[in-house]
């Protein structure tokens, strides 16, 4: 397959394009969206709603923790192939280090699922299958990078993308996302422009072999017995793509509600939203975005979805990076995305399968980001309204006050002013001895 490096740029590139763009609304519904900044075509500026709507505050243009997981691994299977995993996590512990206040290292806006999986990997114990089990997508993205380096599906590229997820969650659906997109990629670097609908229900078909294998391995990687109890079936992703195919040619309204009850079957919680950030409805909603039709690169149509807008963006992005190459990418997002030139050197240095000598380390380069997101931040946290508090006067002779007479009555005005002198000598005497012991 002779492939275009400009698929393989486009693809990391999209990635990080899709997180900005998304990150900036990440969190909001679609209807603040649509109220507070219309269509998502650009890079957004968050400084007026900080406080708002959003809690924090996010550089325009900036890329989240969803490309961060994807860098790191690019860099470790860049810096040694064999044993990619090991550098991996040095990566990760490097970002981990340091970094300014309220940030989990330097990583930008990461889920707690992230900094238990990287916390574990101080026990030594990589190799061995994550303990916490988390299933919001997150590590999806580690297998992008995976993906670009081999090119083309392989049973070595699943048994890597397979072993690298389980080193970050043990959850089956993160697990077998993780594969999936790696197999995803592959094809859309394979695909040639205007072939996407026409070759729509074959790839998928494949993608369900490709996820009952996976599901198959992590049944027998943990030793599920046939009759054992199971909290929720694990192969969840083959029997969603397989309705998937048949929900195409359906209103979009239908298809939402599909993707949430379909979703709600395979999680603990309740689904409510197709854009909650779980792996199933997540992958789910983003294939049917990206196989719904053909369109040029364009984010609008998934992020107006809102919530987990980050990673819908790096999902879709990713893929129709892959599909179209980095010159179907608008101008204005390529130059407007922050560190992008660093991106578009390791997507060179990925079609290659090797790092460019003038790349800048990555925990180097992450830091200095990050840290000049804080700096920013400070200026334009929202302000707390300050409580006045208005000293109150405590009068103990209300009573006399009501009874004062007019000054014009000058014997009157004598008498209250006896009393009064009277009446504070006698509290004075009846005082106790130890008051100022108490």
């Amino acid at each position: 397959m002779n492939l275009n490096p400009e698929k393989v740029v486009g693809c990391i590139l999209g990635l990080a394009v899709g997180d900005a763009i998304g990150r900036s609304v990440n969190g909001l519904k679609p209807e603040a969206i649509r109220q507070i900044f219309g269509n998502i075509e650009e890079y957004k500026d968050v400084r007026s709603i900080v406080g708002k709507g959003i809690k924090h505050y996010r550089m325009r243009g900036l890329y989240g923790a969803p490309t961060q997981c994807a860098l790191a691994v690019c860099d470790g299977i860049l810096l040694n192939k064999k044993k990619f995993l090991e550098e991996t996590i040095k990566n990760f512990q490097s970002l981990q280090e340091g970094g300014p206040e309220n940030y989990f290292g330097v990583f930008r806006s990461p889920e707690s699922c992230l900094w238990r999986a990287v916390d574990s990997f101080a026990e030594g114990t990589e190799t061995e299958p994550n303990l916490q089990c988390s299933a919001t997508a997150l590590f999806v993205f580690l297998s992008t990078p995976v993906a670009l380096f081999h090119k083309r599906w392989s049973k070595t590229l699943a048994s890597q993308c397979f072993q690298l997820a389980l080193s970050f969650s043990s959850h089956p659906l993160e697990v077998v996302g993780t594969v999936l997109n790696a197999f995803l990629v592959t094809q859309f670097l394979g695909l040639e422009q205007g072939d996407l609908l026409s070759k729509r229900k074959e790839i998928l078909q494949e993608a369900i072999e490709v996820c009952a294998q996976a599901e198959v391995q992590f049944e027998a990687r943990f030793n599920f017995s046939e009759g054992a109890p199971k909290e929720k079936p694990t192969n969840a992703f083959s029997q969603t793509l397989g309705e998937l195919i048949d929900q195409f040619e359906k209103p979009e309204k239908e298809v939402l509600e599909w993707i949430v009850n379909n979703s709600s079957l395979y999680y603990n919680r309740e689904i409510k939203h197709a854009s909650q950030g779980f792996v199933l409805s997540l992958i789910s909603l983003a294939l049917y975005s990206m196989f719904s039709e053909e369109k040029e690169f364009s984010l609008a149509s998934i992020l107006e979805k809102g919530r987990e807008t980050e990673k819908l963006g790096a999902l879709v992005g990713s893929w129709y990076g892959a599909l179209l190459g980095a010159q179907s990418i608008p101008e204005n997002l390529k130059t407007g995305l922050v560190n992008g030139k660093e991106i578009r050197i390791r997507g060179e240095a990925l079609f290659h399968c090797r790092m460019k000598k003038d790349a800048k380390p990555l925990a180097v380069m992450e830091t200095a980001l990050t840290v000049k997101e804080a700096e920013e931040a400070k200026r334009y946290q929202p302000k707390v309204a300050k409580k006045i508090f208005k000293p109150v006067s405590v009068d103990f002779c209300e009573e006399e006050v009501e009874n004062v007479p007019s000054k014009e009555d000058r014997a009157q005005w004598r008498k209250f002013q006896k009393e009064k002198t009277k009446s504070k000598r006698d509290r004075r005497k009846n005082l106790p001895n130890n008051i100022y012991s108490l």
